[in-house]
């Protein structure tokens, strides 16, 4: 008897902490969001609420029934303030990142397929095309594209004449938003572009992993809206019901203002725009730093509506044999791309980020019609 009050007392103990543990890691995720909205509020410059009462009413009781709780209004009020569209369903980032967890294996360390070197190993059997590996650095250590081990005065070396190619970190931590992603073409050990000697470059870099790829051509039906950076495909695969599943919420990210890489985050130069499951894309794209939306391309004239990507339809075949590889992950988001011979080309896979994209261009909640569903996933 005496055992076993021991060891109740002992499994109250440890619930009590845990339960301690689960509120200071929503408080956290709280802020940390609270921030990422008010980074972009400061674009949109909200300074009142554009919900009215009975909207917020209708917030409380759908959470309430679906999710369990009430939840903050502010993702709301953001996302009609750039749409003018209220839908109930709208996900916040804090759910959405609850979905995630609920979802993806803890027991691997999530970060690992996040490093663009060590997708390489573990994309190979889906047969999907990666952009060719030139050399890389994994922890201080310089390979070549046999995954040989060189020295500094190799890799230095070799890239002395290498030409016009793409260099970028490869660890989330150091990557996101395009930090340090650059187009080079290197002669004589000079960088044409920025007048940088190679090994002054490659400094930069020492603190982190990086890898030095061929430059990308992207398709016509792509480059002909935007030919100076490789504009991605933003797409989310789910693993339901013993199927990998497409969500149809696809964004296109293109590039602006002659920089190299496409949209890359809050803050950041770049357009998003909608494309629904036959590649065609929406009338209207967002520059969210800008807050202001484009029917035509501003460095190009290019006009956004009814243009069509061509063989769009492989995009969605490409993310499924991707996301066969890594069955741990029941969620995942993934950038790809078109080569000019309008094959897939895997760019990266992504952090799965707020869903405000998403939300903003489609008008509507994320998981649309599924979202009471996915909330109750929560509650088991």
């Amino acid at each position: 008897m005496k055992k076993l009050i021991i060891e109740f007392c002992s499994m109250l103990y440890w619930k009590f902490w845990y339960k301690i543990f689960l509120i200071s890691v929503r408080i956290s995720r709280y802020d940390y969001y609270k921030r990422v909205y008010n980074d972009v509020a400061k674009v949109k410059d909200i300074k009142t609420n554009v919900l009215t009462k009975e909207q917020k009413h209708e917030i409380d009781l759908f959470y309430k029934k679906n999710y369990g709780k009430k939840i903050p209004y502010i993702w709301h009020n953001l996302i009609v303030s750039y749409n003018n569209k209220f839908d109930v369903r709208y996900i916040t980032p804090e759910i959405f990142l609850e979905i995630k967890e609920k979802l993806n294996s803890l027991e691997i360390k999530d970060t690992i397929f996040y490093d663009k070197n060590f997708a390489y190993n573990f994309l190979k059997k889906a047969n999907v095309k990666l952009p060719k590996r030139l050399f890389y650095s994994v922890r201080g250590l310089f390979f070549n594209s046999d995954d040989e081990i060189i020295s500094k005065e190799d890799l230095y070396r070799q890239l002395s004449n290498i030409g016009d190619v793409f260099i970028k970190p490869t660890g989330i931590y150091c990557s996101g938003y395009a930090r340090n992603c650059r187009v080079i073409n290197v002669s004589n050990g000079v960088d044409i572009y920025s007048k940088i000697n190679i090994k002054d470059m490659i400094q930069q870099y020492y603190n982190t992993d990086f890898i030095v790829q061929e430059r990308l051509v992207c398709h016509k039906s792509i480059s002909d809206i935007y030919s100076k950076a490789v504009n991605t495909f933003s797409i989310y695969s789910i693993i339901l019901d013993n199927e990998i599943k497409i969500l149809d919420k696809l964004i296109f990210k293109i590039g602006m203002n002659g920089n190299v890489t496409d949209y890359s985050g809050i803050g950041k130069e770049g357009l998003i725009i909608a494309i629904n499951n036959d590649g065609v894309l929406y009338d209207s794209a967002l520059c969210i730093s800008q807050n202001k939306w484009y029917t035509s391309h501003p460095d190009t004239g290019f006009v956004f509506k009814n243009h069509k990507i061509e063989n769009f339809q492989k995009i969605s075949e490409a993310v499924k044999k991707l996301h066969s590889c890594i069955p741990w992950k029941k969620f995942c988001k993934w950038d790809i791309t078109m080569d000019v011979d309008g094959a897939p080309v895997f760019i990266e896979i992504e952090k799965p980020a707020e869903l405000f994209q998403q939300q903003i261009l489609y008008k509507e909640g994320f998981f649309g019609e599924n979202t009471e569903e996915i909330l109750s996933l929560l509650r088991k």
